[in-house]
């Protein structure tokens, strides 16, 4: 094999890593805040480009988290459905009371809502037998007058104003939002990543760790196909 052959491969090989590296979909949780202009209505607990977690600022309130469409998508006027996750983390020995549940505001309508039920014992009682519970919610526009913008809101709301509402952790992942066609569209980059120390603080690099920041994972799979093909390479020289 020549150089000229090894490195066309090597290109090729480095273009689908690459490829392979950033097809990972995240949402930009980054901006995600209050909402009604009014701090009291939440109280944001962190944010990651895979959920954000929430809570309510006080017993018996209404949590609403609240994100701005156009921190999230360059083209949110293609989006015909969307679905998310929420999942509430509960303290051991949180009484249960009816339930939990909640929906969405979603821009231009609400969302198909939910609900989450509690346990019940042998005698009734209810109460909560996990510390966590999941379910999913949609929305779906199937008017030509539900159509996204930049400057839409998602509201993402706890209705059931429980009791011990502030002492839970509701998280929403899994964002997702769809074309007409069905197909995912992709969103923008998490833009709430800590920046990187200054160059003089830096740690040497250690060539035995595998990189897993967002964004350096693609570099790190091409920089491995392109040392495997100059070792290849002088392989083939040497043979010459």
């Amino acid at each position: 094999m020549n150089m000229k052959k090894i490195l066309s491969c090597a290109a090729a090989a480095a273009l689908t890593a690459s490829m392979m590296s950033v097809a990972v979909e995240a949402t930009n949780w980054a901006n995600a805040s209050y909402s009604d202009g009014d701090p009291n209505t939440v109280k944001i607990i962190a944010t990651s480009e895979d959920k954000v977690d929430f809570t309510a600022t006080a017993s018996a309130a209404a949590a609403k988290c609240r994100v701005v469409v156009g921190d999230l998508l360059d083209n949110p006027d293609a989006v015909k459905s969307a679905s998310w996750t929420i999942t509430y983390t509960i303290p051991e020995g949180t009484e249960a009371g009816n339930g939990v549940g909640g929906g969405t505001w979603f821009g231009c309508k609400n969302s198909t809502g939910y609900w989450i039920s509690p346990d019940y014992d042998d005698a009734g009682n209810a109460y909560w037998a996990n510390t966590e519970y999941s379910i999913e919610d949609t929305v779906k526009f199937l008017l030509p007058t539900e159509v996204l913008t930049a400057e839409s809101e998602l509201v993402f709301i706890d209705w059931s104003s429980h009791a011990a509402i502030n002492n839970m952790t509701v998280s929403i992942s899994n964002l997702k939002f769809f074309d007409a066609d069905g197909n995912e569209i992709a969103q923008k980059a998490y833009a709430g990543a800590a920046e990187a120390p200054a160059a003089e603080e830096a740690p040497a690099a250690d060539a035995t760790t595998t990189s897993t920041a967002t964004g350096n994972a693609a570099v790190a799979s091409v920089v491995g196909v392109m040392a495997v093909a100059g070792a290849a390479a002088i392989a083939a020289k040497k043979r010459k």
